[in-house]
């Protein structure tokens, strides 16, 4: 029974990757990794390491010095049915889908695999958080919960460190 999960586990990635491919290798994607590249790094802030990785830091520190320990200067990152929104130092720069002659995304359950691949470019740790909206499944028969919006916050020892959402998800 294991290995079937695991087959469908890898399917169901699969079919994430391949459902969010188009805007992955966007003009807009391409825009938005640049942005973050230019925005530049910084150094760690120590309160950004979870405390379970902190020994690891510190390793990491002493073998590379303090030059290799940086961060993204990107605070937070929010994505929705609109587009994708930067804020560093509390500047937000947004990326709108209809800027890039794209339709908004009617499909929002995608987002946190979309947020997955962002924070995989991004220096730091982050968390991802999602917010829900309720909606009727067919024929009335319970609600379902499809992602709003999803979250990407620079971690700092305020926040609990998640590193993925809070919930499950069901890209498709």
């Amino acid at each position: 029974m294991g290995i079937i999960r695991k087959i469908q586990a890898k399917t169901g990635e699969a079919r994430a990757k391949e459902k969010i491919r188009p805007l992955v290798e966007s003009r807009m994607m391409r825009d938005i990794l640049l942005e973050i590249g230019q925005r530049g790094s910084e150094a760690l802030d120590p309160q950004s390491v979870p405390m379970d990785q902190r020994a690891r830091a510190a390793r990491l520190a002493s073998e590379c010095g303090m030059a290799g320990m940086r961060q993204s200067v990107v605070d937070e990152v929010r994505l929705d049915a609109e587009g994708i929104t930067l804020v560093c130092g509390g500047e937000e720069t947004a990326f709108l889908y209809g800027d890039y002659n794209y339709e908004n995304i009617e499909d929002t359950d995608c987002l946190p695999a979309v947020a997955q691949y962002l924070v995989a470019h991004m220096r730091g740790y982050y968390n991802i958080s999602c917010t829900f909206a309720s909606a009727p499944k067919p024929h009335g028969r319970g609600v379902a919960q499809k992602t709003r919006q999803v979250f990407i916050r620079r971690h700092h020892e305020d926040t609990p460190f998640a590193p993925g959402p809070v919930q499950k998800q069901h890209l498709f």
